[in-house]
């Protein structure tokens, strides 16, 4: 396929009553009507010719976007992942680190509310083996660094930055490992609030948050 049918296919659509989309907007709408399919049928269930279909769009403009069904995951892995990051990097301009913890809970809760699809597929594929399972743990991996780092901020004055780190780093895998555990629990319980979610995780950051600083006191 020559490059300029390949960009009439992205811009136009290649059947019929297909709106014209430019090609960044037909990937994010492909990208999302597979993060729906992935989330309520599987991902081995799903075909290309189901994505295609439900976007209206023919297989071939799908594989030449993506290369392939694990290309078409990996590319949702990375713009859900992308997005996570570019998150925790605004976050990291807050000063006060309690103030930047909070601010990272309600950035996770409404990642859960706007992007259900894609975190139903980001936790499922960090469960599974190979490449793809690897990149969803290394976002995973990314959240438990910043963590770490700024639950270590909460540390006393005096205390050595390594001493804080290495009190604080369980706190940091049991935070992360609740969000997730937490995620799981609102995705299988439907009709649950944002109002009630977001207090719900606030009570369990309040008890920890109680814990850490208690351990952060504690004499060298």
């Amino acid at each position: 396929m020559s490059d300029r049918k390949s960009r009439n296919m992205g811009e136009e659509g290649p059947r019929n009553g297909s709106r014209r989309l430019p090609r960044a907007a037909r990937e994010a709408q492909i990208l999302q009507v597979a993060a729906e399919m992935f989330a309520a049928q599987g991902f081995h269930a799903t075909s290309m010719d189901d994505v295609a279909a439900a976007c209206g769009v023919t297989k071939p403009m799908i594989y030449s976007y993506f290369g392939s069904k694990p290309g078409l995951l990996a590319a949702l892995l990375e713009r859900t992942g992308a997005e996570l990051l570019g998150g925790l990097a605004l976050m990291a301009a807050i000063p006060d680190p309690e103030a930047r913890i909070r601010a990272t809970l309600d950035l996770l809760i409404t990642r859960l509310y706007e992007q259900t699809a894609s975190w139903r597929v980001i936790l499922s594929a960090m469960r599974g083996d190979g490449p793809l399972a690897e990149r969803a743990r290394g976002y995973r991996a990314a959240l438990i660094h910043a963590m770490l780092i700024t639950l270590a901020e909460l540390a006393p004055p005096g205390l050595h930055r390594a001493i804080a780190r290495r009190r604080v780093s369980p706190y940091a895998y049991a935070l992360l490992g609740a969000a997730e555990a937490g995620s799981e629990w609102w995705l299988n319980t439907p009709g649950v609030s944002r109002v009630e979610t977001t207090a719900t995780a606030s009570r369990v950051l309040d008890a920890m948050l109680a814990l850490i600083r208690r351990d952060l006191d504690i004499p060298v």
